[in-house]
């Protein structure tokens, strides 16, 4: 993904934002997702964020130092996600096309029990880190998300394309982070071979706000061969 394209993705309890704007949606308070085993990798979640309804940093290009000019192998073009199967933690959803709305924010996918692409990344298997968003709950109820902390590293996952084909992509590490300090260059950052991330929310309820504190953000990469 180019500076230009690079994009801050705000997945939580139904509120997604972009930038300086924000589409929110009604959350009602049911159990914390379970939290991610803390590891090196793992950043602590106690300290809960300063603005809980937002849950990425702000929508800005990467850094020039973040998104060098890499040498990346030729890939065929990919066909378009359809569906993503995680076994380890129960999920098969459809996958709905993220776009941005005409403010600039971030369209939240129309089934809650839905995961969706950033159809304005990469697409899963091609070159660069692919998104997938989804909702950790809605209107009180677990969503397809819930329990993405429970992934650990080596887990591999598959996402079905538009043509049949199946791609096999094995979790490489999970983080949790506040969600003003959302890594946007660890997320959004050109990568020289097809990577995948998959964003929710995480970390503790605020029933003042409604929200989760933090952001959960599981990284991928494809399963050559």
């Amino acid at each position: 993904m180019t500076p230009r394209t690079a994009l801050s993705l705000a997945v939580a309890c139904g509120l997604l934002t972009m930038g300086a704007t924000a589409v929110a949606v009604e959350a009602l308070q049911v159990d914390a997702p379970p939290p991610l085993a803390a590891s090196p990798t793992a950043p602590s979640a106690a300290a809960p964020s300063p603005d809980p309804a937002a849950v990425t940093a702000p929508a800005v290009p990467a850094p020039a130092s973040a998104a060098p000019e890499v040498e990346v192998e030729q890939r065929p073009a990919q066909a378009l996600p359809v569906a993503l199967t995680i076994p380890q933690i129960e999920v098969e959803t459809d996958l709905e096309q993220l776009g941005t709305l005409d403010d600039g924010s971030l369209a939240t996918p129309v089934d809650t029990d839905l995961a969706g692409w950033f159809a304005g990344g990469p697409r899963p298997g091609g070159v660069g880190p692919a998104v997938i968003a989804g909702h950790v709950s809605w209107n009180g109820d677990p969503s397809v998300f819930f329990r993405l902390t429970e992934l650990e590293t080596g887990d591999v996952f598959s996402v079905r394309q538009a043509d049949g084909n199946e791609l096999d992509f094995e979790v490489t590490r999970l983080e949790q982070h506040p969600k003003d300090e959302f890594p946007t260059v660890a997320v959004y950052a050109n990568t020289d071979a097809p990577e995948l991330r998959l964003i929710t929310c995480g970390g503790e309820f605020d029933s003042s706000t409604g929200h989760f504190d933090d952001n959960v953000v599981v990284f991928a990469e494809l399963v050559e061969g």
